[in-house]
């Protein structure tokens, strides 16, 4: 009898080792648990702080600078600030400032556009290391001798280009802005030249080479 009461202790004993065999098996502490990063669509935009240098060449300025006039609207170089708030997906909302510093012909000391902007950006492959991107927007300018306003206007700019990640945070970009923009009415006191009395289009196109800082990633 207590051969046969030790044999079904035995016996349930074993069928419960097999059936729990977790418990038997003590976990490998070699293996390691990989958490899968976060979705795309369930990231924050992230938000881009660009600073830039650049060049301006005037395709059309016949309203600025009309008939025989000196011309107040020449090449010249540009200083740009930008701030991206980017989605995931590669649509941005940008907001920036723009001062062209250009060859006015001897009428100003140095002719100055200032341009406050705003509009959208789309960037694609922004899992890879190139991000080509493609953007318009509009804002208001002054122009004018220096820092001295001469003139207001509006303006409208169709934009390319590319980002180069160069570190995590950091991206080189270049890019070309077409710019439309037009003038009030205004006279330029050392020539006596009324220039802008049709309102017409100027266009310009505009160079770019520059940095991107990124402010916030958007990973929370």
């Amino acid at each position: 009898m207590l051969a046969r009461s030790l044999g079904t202790t035995l016996l349930t004993a074993g069928l419960l080792a097999l059936a729990s065999p977790a418990a038997a098996q003590p976990e490998d502490p070699r293996v390691h648990h990989v958490t899968p990063p976060p979705a795309p669509d369930t990231l924050d935009p992230e938000l881009l702080v660009a600073v830039g240098l650049g060049a301006i060449v005037p395709l059309e300025h016949t309203d600025i600078c009309p008939g025989d006039s000196l011309c107040v609207l020449g090449a010249g170089g540009a200083f740009n600030v930008e701030i991206e708030r980017r989605w995931p997906f590669g649509l941005g909302l940008t907001v920036g400032y723009d001062a062209w510093f250009v060859d006015s012909g001897g009428v100003f000391e140095i002719g100055v556009v200032q341009i406050v902007h705003a509009g959208l950006r789309f960037t694609f492959a922004t899992d890879e290391i190139v991000h080509p991107s493609v953007s318009i927007g509009a804002g208001a300018l002054v122009f004018g001798d220096t820092f001295l306003p001469s003139t207001l206007g509006g303006a409208a700019q169709a934009s390319a280009g590319a980002e180069v990640e160069l570190t995590g945070s950091v991206a080189l970009l270049a890019g070309a802005q077409l710019w439309l923009f037009t003038t009030s009415p205004f006279t330029t006191g050392r020539d006596r030249t009324m220039r802008s009395e049709g309102l017409g289009l100027n266009v310009t196109l505009q160079l770019n080479l520059g940095l991107s800082i990124l402010a916030d990633s958007g990973a929370h």
